[in-house]
């Protein structure tokens, strides 16, 4: 899938809406900006699947959302593919919000998302990790799990965070010292467009975090902020994902997230 977001005569315009195989995009009514809604009419991805999606915001605001959490199902062979691809142009602001993938045990995931902001565009990216659902009794003790970020920030390379997950690894992981009892993974990454404070945002963030139910810490990094959290169960991180994107964008998550 591709989707891109440019201007006309000073309004928001779409310059690209592309979809193919079980990919589809739709674009619920916003009051502010663009969003663009992906879907998976397979229901999840299986082993040798391969997913898409680009997006570019080159004016204006785009949010790029899921309809539900994709979910990644046991594996015996090679593993489901992601690829995602942001970009945001000065002026224009990108907001990257799928709701969480869950992970099934034995599942085998390889998923790399790249982000290119120019100087003077605005970025908000979250994504979070669920190990199993609590609803149906799951546990997730074997998995392969690749998951890098790569941020480029006026064309340079700004921040890489890389998580690996094998069986061996998960299990190491499970330590007080690794992700403990938590069932979920987020990662928040930040970048303002305008001249105010990130040290600003960064305490407002933490502020946000601090009353919710998962362990975080952020902090600013090559003119990024950063957040990484560990949450008790799937509900928890998500309201905390939430918590941040409220908190930074001063706009409310997509509507798909409530249902």
């Amino acid at each position: 899938m591709r989707v891109g977001l440019g201007d006309r005569d000073g309004r928001p315009r779409l310059l690209a809406s592309y979809q193919q195989g079980s990919g589809k995009l739709r674009f619920p009514s916003v009051p502010v900006g663009v969003e663009a809604m992906v879907l998976n009419t397979a229901g999840g991805l299986a082993s040798g699947d391969v997913f898409t999606v680009t997006s570019r915001a080159e004016a204006h605001g785009l949010t790029v959302s899921t309809q539900a959490c994709e979910r990644v199902y046991r594996a015996e062979g090679p593993p489901a593919r992601v690829r995602q691809s942001l970009s945001v142009a000065a002026g224009a602001s990108l907001r990257h919000l799928p709701q969480p993938t869950i992970l099934y045990d034995g599942s085998r995931l390889d998923r790399l998302t790249r982000v290119d902001i120019e100087e003077g565009g605005a970025l908000t990216l979250v994504e979070g990790l669920v190990l199993g659902r609590a609803a149906m009794g799951e546990d997730v003790t074997a998995l392969a799990l690749a998951d890098r970020v790569e941020v480029r920030l006026g064309g340079r390379l700004a921040f890489v965070d890389a998580l690996r997950l094998d069986d061996a690894a998960l299990a190491r992981a499970r330590q007080p010292a690794g992700i403990g009892a938590a069932r979920g993974i987020g990662i928040v990454i930040h970048r303002a467009a305008g001249p105010g404070s990130m040290g600003d945002t960064l305490e407002a963030l933490r502020e946000a975090l601090a009353g919710t139910a998962v362990v975080a810490g952020a902090s600013l990094l090559n003119g990024l902020l950063v957040a990484r959290m560990l949450a008790p169960t799937h509900t928890t991180l998500q309201d905390a994902l939430a918590k941040a994107v409220w908190t930074l964008t001063e706009g409310a998550p997509p509507r798909a997230w409530a249902l």
